[in-house]
C-alpha cells in the first residue's frame, strides 16, 4: 500500500489490478470529483497492434476508503497461489484417490 495509511472516512482512488490506493480524491471548484486517467499498461514482448477505434480511456474508481477496501480487497490475507496452503489440482486428485478424507 507504498505506506501510506487511509482512514475509513478518506475518499481515495483505487488500482484494482494492484489492489492497492492510488491516493486520495481531488475535488474541483464545483466540489465533484476530478477523474484521474488509469494508464494501460503495455506487455512486454509485444507490439501494439494497430486499431481502427482509438482506445477508450479508463478512470480509476474512487470512494470512500472503508468501501473501496471491501470491494477490491485492499487489507488482509490474500488467497494466491504462492501461498503454503494452495494445493496443485494434479496433487489434490491424487491425494483425495489415496485418501477420501484429507485436510
Amino acid at each position: 500500500m507504498n505506506g501510506v495509511q487511509f482512514s475509513d472516512d478518506d475518499f481515495v482512488y483505487v488500482d484494482p489490478d494492484a489492489k492497492q490506493a492510488v491516493g486520495l480524491v481531488e475535488w474541483d471548484k464545483k466540489g465533484d470529483a476530478i477523474q484521474k486517467e488509469w494508464p494501460r499498461k503495455q506487455v512486454e514482448g509485444k507490439e501494439p497492434r494497430k486499431s481502427f477505434r482509438k482506445a477508450k480511456k479508463r478512470y480509476y474508481p474512487w470512494g470512500s476508503y472503508r468501501t473501496m477496501k471491501k470491494l477490491y480487497k485492499l487489507e488482509g490475507k490474500l488467497k494466491d497461489k504462492d501461498t503454503e496452503d494452495y494445493i496443485a489440482l494434479d496433487a489434490a486428485i491424487t491425494k483425495l484417490q489415496e485418501e477420501p478424507y484429507w485436510d
